[in-house]
Order: C-alpha cells, then sequence, then structure tokens
C-alpha cells in the first residue's frame, strides 16, 4: 500500500525502516522521506507504527 504520496513510499518499506530501527514517525520521515513534506501521511505511519506495536507515549 502506498503510504506516502509525495516521496512514493509504501508500507513494506516503512515496515522495512523499523526492522533497521526507525521506531517513530520523525526517524521514518528521516530515513526514508515519508511523513517529511506534506505531513498528510503522517496518521498513517502512526497507525502503522501502532499496528506494529510501536505506538508513541505521551510526553510526561
Amino acid at each position: 500500500m502506498l503510504v506516502c504520496h509525495c516521496e512514493d513510499v509504501n508500507d513494506r518499506r516503512i515496515v522495512a525502516e523499523v526492522g533497521s530501527g526507525a521506531r517513530c514517525p520523525d526517524l521514518i520521515a528521516e530515513r526514508c522521506g515519508a511523513g517529511s513534506r506534506c505531513g498528510g501521511c503522517r496518521p498513517t505511519i502512526e497507525a502503522l507504527l501502532a499496528s506494529l506495536g510501536l505506538a508513541e507515549q505521551p510526553a510526561a
């Protein structure tokens, strides 16, 4: 599934980045560009991370 239209990044690429250590949307953006431009895909990236058990924790 295409997640980021701006950077042409699919869900498999994001899962691969997670496997390489990217555990948050900012690291995903840094490594493959997804979520780094318009931000429209950030909720999808966050949902994908949550489905992998990597939901961001709120700041204390």
